[in-house]
């Protein structure tokens, strides 16, 4: 089943039939599903928004033969995906989103609910984004082949969204723990979202290879202390690293001689030199590279992470990273 078929298979009656009418083609291209209640469906492909019609016809502009979700159809799918327990969820709902168990991330929209200055639920959900997670085997293959054969590097790997980052960790994942270069290296993954696994009672539902080590639902910064100290692992792999205290857990794993492949979101390349994440990732002088992917296109440029952190302290006011050395395109 592909993840597209596992999201669809959580849908009934007319959205279901429309959506299984679809060419396959098209099928494999879908990057997200906008369900908005008492509106159209939208399908998105390479972030160009499409409307489909009841014969699985897509359109750019919607027409009154198109797909519209009523009140009740929404709220059927929103208890569905939550496996008809609102209350199991409330947590990740405060956060925003459902993950469903092969990792794919459904960011909800509503009303928050505050009792004085506590956030205490969500209520009237009005549109769900579904994001399709894929498991893209061997996208990796580039980047170990130039930066692992011969070292063992830690990597931020930056993009925007969707442009591919935890697929690229995913397929790192599975080849350095599955044996990569005849070495099967001991990798731990802090899943916070459960995106990068999708593990489903008890068991990975996507391949992060033989020897990687799993923590899910973890806070990213508690997640990455107790694998430094209980799991012994050579590599930490994270997603969407964006706070303080995530960083420090990164810093305190540096000291006990982890490496790391983590992501960051960037709008551009000039956001390596201005993201102050980004800065106190790299101030770190423990990052080896910068994997750079060009969104929607599977292009990868490879930047020495070491140039970009110079480039910021020669010159905080410098508008462009093309003037950096040390890049490689793969």
């Amino acid at each position: 089943m592909s993840e597209l078929e596992y999201i669809v298979s959580f849908m009934d009656g007319d959205l279901k039939s429309v959506l299984s009418l679809l060419d396959k083609n098209i099928l494999c291209r879908i990057n997200e599903l906008r369900v908005r209640k008492e509106n159209y469906l939208v399908i998105v492909i390479k972030n160009t928004s499409y409307f489909i019609d009841c014969n699985g016809d897509l359109y750019d502009y919607p027409n009154s033969k198109c797909v519209f979700i009523n009140e009740e159809c929404f709220d059927r799918l929103y208890l569905s995906f939550c496996n008809y327990s609102v209350y199991s969820n409330a947590e990740n709902i405060l956060n925003g989103f459902i993950t469903l168990a092969n990792g794919s991330r459904i960011g909800i929209a509503g009303s928050a609910v505050y009792d004085e200055s506590r956030l205490l639920s969500v209520k009237d959900i009005s549109s769900m984004n579904i994001r399709v997670s894929r498991e893209v085997k061997n996208c990796a293959d580039s980047i170990l082949n130039f930066l692992y054969v011969n070292s063992f590097p830690s990597v931020i790997v930056a993009g925007m969204p969707n442009s591919g980052k935890t697929t690229l960790l995913r397929d790192m994942a599975r080849q350095l723990s599955g044996g990569f270069n005849n070495r099967f290296r001991k990798i731990a993954i802090v899943d916070e979202r459960n995106e990068i696994c999708g593990k489903r009672e008890g068991k990975n539902f996507l391949d992060i290879g033989i020897n990687a080590d799993v923590l899910t639902s973890f806070p990213k910064a508690k997640g990455i202390e107790i694998a430094t100290r209980t799991l012994s692992p050579e590599m930490i792999i994270c997603d969407e690293v964006a706070t303080v205290d995530e960083v420090n857990s990164i810093l305190y794993a540096f000291s006990s001689g982890v490496r790391f492949a983590l992501s960051v979101h960037i709008s551009s390349s000039e956001d390596l030199l201005y993201k102050p994440i980004i800065r106190m990732l790299l101030s770190s002088r423990e990052f080896d590279y910068i994997i750079l992917l060009d969104n929607y296109t599977y292009k990868t440029e490879i930047i020495d992470a070491g140039e970009v952190f110079d480039e910021i302290c020669r010159n905080d006011n410098s508008d462009y990273i093309s003037n950096i050395g040390g890049r490689y395109f793969v």
